[in-house]
């Protein structure tokens, strides 16, 4: 479950802003609840420790009377656990935009505007603002949890989602391996061999130049031995891999 925690100073505006995030969450059947609502950020910090798993955070930016602003609690937040989500709640768009100079990694930004707090339900600008939130929050969280692997090419390393991954293949004539995804692909001089057994059993050899990933085959030309994949690509298939590439295929067809 996403905790959710709020931090307005001002009452009436941190009552609505909960009421309204606690109506858009129960709609949309959202797995998320309420934390903390509080008026001061220390009383928000008082609430976590290192340990704390990601959550969403609602700040406004400005807290006054208090010793920190929604800045210097966004730091101090992201000094906790990076994957912290940060909303900054504001009346004065362009001071949103300060964030940039704390060079804050922040999901979205909430303009408070004053027919919000007239209302008894959620205005149809607050509830898109919050679709938005909420898309970005899934995004971001459902990619952390996905299985990755590091790709060093020189100094550069590049972070890839294993299941992203259609094939890779070595070079011929050449110390590199091809790392192919739907929309790019990555250049890396580690051995093919060695990048299989960083992969597992979702990836299988369909000759011996070239592994794929078995989700992403979709049709097997056993006449021309050949094996159409995801996003148009094709690879050869040897004599030798051709059964075992067959049955992975069936397998895939019947789970």
């Amino acid at each position: 479950m996403l905790h959710i925690f709020i931090c307005e100073d001002e009452e009436i505006q941190l009552n609505y802003i909960k009421d309204m995030i606690s109506e858009y969450v129960t709609c949309r059947k959202i797995d998320a609840q309420i934390a903390a609502a509080e008026r001061a950020p220390e009383s928000i910090l008082k609430k976590l420790h290192e340990e704390s798993p990601p959550a969403l955070f609602f700040i406004d930016v400005q807290l006054d009377g208090c010793e920190m602003d929604g800045f210097e609690l966004a730091c101090r937040l992201k000094s906790l656990n990076r994957e912290h989500g940060i909303v900054f709640l504001t009346s004065n768009a362009p001071l949103a935009y300060k964030a940039f100079e704390y060079r804050l990694e922040v999901l979205d930004y909430i303009v408070k505007e004053p027919e919000y707090f007239l209302r008894e339900t959620i205005s149809d600008r607050l509830s898109e603002r919050l679709d938005v939130v909420f898309e970005k929050v899934d995004s971001r969280w459902d990619r952390k949890n996905k299985k990755t692997i590091l790709l060093f090419c020189g100094s550069k390393v590049t972070e890839v989602i294993i299941e992203d991954i259609i094939l890779i293949q070595s070079v011929a004539g050449k110390h590199l391996t091809e790392v192919i995804l739907h929309d790019h692909m990555i250049t890396v001089r580690e051995p093919l061999k060695s990048l299989y057994r960083q992969l597992g059993k979702d990836f299988i050899y369909v000759n011996k130049s070239c592994i794929v990933n078995r989700y992403k085959m979709k049709e097997l030309d056993k006449k021309e031995r050949f094996m159409h994949l995801s996003g148009g690509f094709r690879v050869e298939v040897s004599y030798r891999e051709l059964k075992g590439v067959e049955r992975v295929l069936k397998n895939n067809c019947a789970g």
